[in-house]
């Protein structure tokens, strides 16, 4: 293995007035800023054990609420770099009924808005290049 996720993302990966449109967001966003404070440590152990990463993630706030609003508010907000997005698309067939998640309803609304062609174009309009693990390099 030489790459891993690096869980941590940007400050703010959406502007204030989108988390208040979401009052359930807060909470998350919340939870996502109080185990920030580990990503020194994390970026540490990284590069003393010769990992790539990207630089962070995004998505991780919205975990099972993704939809085409929010997919598109993170699309236009990306930071430079290189930044893997954390979802969760699927079918809610009998084998998800089986498993012990929150996320069954949510994986066919993600999987919704990442397939519509406005997600291709937003990225498009953003200059995201996509790519796989298999492209992080050591820089």
């Amino acid at each position: 293995m030489r790459a891993v996720r690096n869980p941590f993302g940007p400050r703010m990966p959406l502007r204030s007035s989108q988390l208040l449109r979401r009052p359930n967001l807060w909470t998350r966003h919340a939870e996502v800023r109080v185990l920030s404070r580990f990503a020194g440590r994390f970026r540490e152990a990284v590069d003393r054990e010769g990992f790539v990463t990207p630089d962070g993630t995004l998505g991780i706030e919205v975990t099972g609420t993704l939809d085409q609003t929010l997919f598109h508010a993170i699309a236009q907000s990306i930071p430079e770099g290189t930044w893997e997005f954390v979802c969760h698309p699927g079918y809610n067939d009998g084998d998800l009924q089986a498993a012990r998640t929150r996320l069954r309803e949510s994986r066919e609304t993600e999987l919704r808005a990442l397939t519509l062609p406005a997600a291709r174009e937003v990225l498009v309009q953003q200059g995201v290049q996509l790519i796989s693990y298999r492209d992080l390099r050591l820089g």
